[in-house]
This record gives C-alpha cells, sequence and structure tokens, in this order.
C-alpha cells in the first residue's frame, strides 16, 4: 500500500537506509560557510530535521537548535535520539512556519528543498525562513541539481542492502517538468519473514537562477552557489549545490 505522505512508513527505517551519510562532515562545512561568510551565530534552526542527526551534530557543537519537520513519525525518532540533548522540537510544514523567536541561522539539508515541487511553495518557504532570521541573519542549504535528477538518479533502478533491509529505489524522470519520482521499496527481516513498507517520494529540481530570483524575492540581499562541499562555482555538472543567503537589514 502505498502512502500519500513521504516519510511517514519509513522513519524507523530512515537512519540505517541513510547509514553511508556523514552528518558531521555536512555540519563542519555549514559551519565553514558561516565563517565564510562572516557569521558567528548562536541560535539556528534546522528546517526539515527528519530523524535529526544533523540536528544533534549542531548541539553537540554549542548552537541553541530548534528542530522542524513535517513528519510525525520522523520528530518521533528525534525525540528518542536525543535524550538529553535541549532541542526545541516543532511539527511544522517548511513553507508555513513561525518561531517564537528569531535565529541566527537556518540550515536545511539533504535536498529537502527539492520535495517543494511548486514555485509557489518555494517562495513561500523562503519568505518563512527570512522572517524567521534576526537583522542579519544567514540561511545555507543544498539542493540537487536538475543534472542531479536527470542523470545521475535518472530514469533507474538501485537495489541496496543494509543490515536486515533489502530496498529496491525506481526513480523515473519527467524532463518536461524537471521531477524525478521515486518509487521507495522496503523489505525488512524480521525472524523468518520479511515486511513490505512503500513509499513514493518526488523532487524537483530548479535552474539556479530560479532560486536566486525567489531568494531575492522573499528579501534576501545575497545569495551565492557553490558545488556541494566546496566553496568553488557550481558547474553544469554538479549533481548537487549548497545555496547561502545573507538577510542584511
Amino acid at each position: 500500500m502505498m502512502t500519500k505522505h513521504p516519510f511517514s512508513r519509513v522513519a524507523d527505517y530512515y537512519d540505517t537506509l541513510m547509514k553511508g551519510i556523514d552528518y558531521s562532515e555536512w555540519v563542519n562545512y555549514t559551519i565553514e560557510l558561516f565563517k565564510h561568510f562572516g557569521h558567528k551565530p548562536k541560535r539556528v534552526l534546522d528546517l526539515a530535521c527528519g530523524t535529526g542527526s544533523a540536528t544533534i551534530e549542531l548541539v553537540r557543537l554549542g548552537f541553541e537548535v530548534t528542530a522542524i519537520d513535517l513528519s510525525s513519525e520522523m520528530l518521533e525518532i528525534l525525540r528518542k535520539k536525543k535524550k538529553t540533548h535541549k532541542i526545541e522540537i516543532m511539527k511544522a510544514d517548511m513553507q508555513n512556519f513561525k518561531l517564537s523567536h528569531p535565529v541566527d541561522a537556518v540550515t536545511c539539508y539533504f535536498d529537502s528543498i527539492n520535495y517543494l515541487t511548486e514555485e509557489h511553495a518555494l517562495k513561500r518557504c523562503f519568505r518563512c525562513v527570512y522572517e524567521a532570521l534576526a537583522e542579519k541573519g544567514i540561511f545555507v542549504f543544498d539542493m540537487n541539481t536538475i543534472y542531479g535528477l536527470a542523470k545521475v538518479w535518472g530514469t533507474n533502478t538501485l537495489v541496496r542492502e543494509i543490515d536486515n533491509i533489502y530496498s529496491v529505489w525506481r526513480a523515473v524522470y519527467d524532463a518536461s517538468k524537471y521531477i524525478s519520482t521515486l518509487y521507495l521499496t522496503l523489505f525488512v527481516g524480521d525472524g523468518k519473514f520479511y515486511k513490505r513498507v512503500e513509499e513514493v517520494h518526488q523532487e524537483r529540481a530548479y535552474p539556479m537562477e530560479k532560486i536566486e530570483e525567489l531568494l531575492r524575492e522573499a528579501g534576501f540581499s545575497t545569495v551565492k552557489i557553490f558545488a556541494h562541499m566546496t566553496t568553488n562555482s557550481f558547474l553544469d555538472i554538479s549533481s548537487r549545490v549548497m545555496i547561502v543567503a545573507e538577510k542584511k537589514i
């Protein structure tokens, strides 16, 4: 049975599926970008935080962190993982949220922004982020590019086996809309039997010019786009980019 909302049925298995992701490396890279742009944030919002692997890394490094996600199931995993770490957890949509206090920085990891498949949704998200930031705030987020969805994901099927989970990732790319639809099927081992779990995910890539345009429309004054994990300009063959937007009043 397919589910309407992604990250509900796979939440219990998400961290196992993402075992190859070095979240500490991603967070350290983000901190280098903070320094590169002359920011020393204390309060951070981790947007679309999922199970909070990056959130916890931020807390360990001394940041005061608010974590937002739409998936109750993913947030429940974060609540179990955070243990004694002090994290303000909120269930909210990334395109419709409001904080009780301003933050100095907003992070958003692992192509979460690509899940916004309509321009008006992107615009609402960027405006919410802008409003959440203090007067001299910084927004750092990554995205899959058109090249990444078209050529790296493409229309392909990938099979993986991690621990007791056998997974099938079937991607179908629509070049006319820059949208990739991922049909994710898990077979989770439990003794003699396997439980089947299915979800459908969609990501849309955008021309980087459009992303910059929408960020500036939201109020951001400075927008820089880098090849991921670098401070070099992105290339046509960059499959993922890191985008930095500054709020300066």
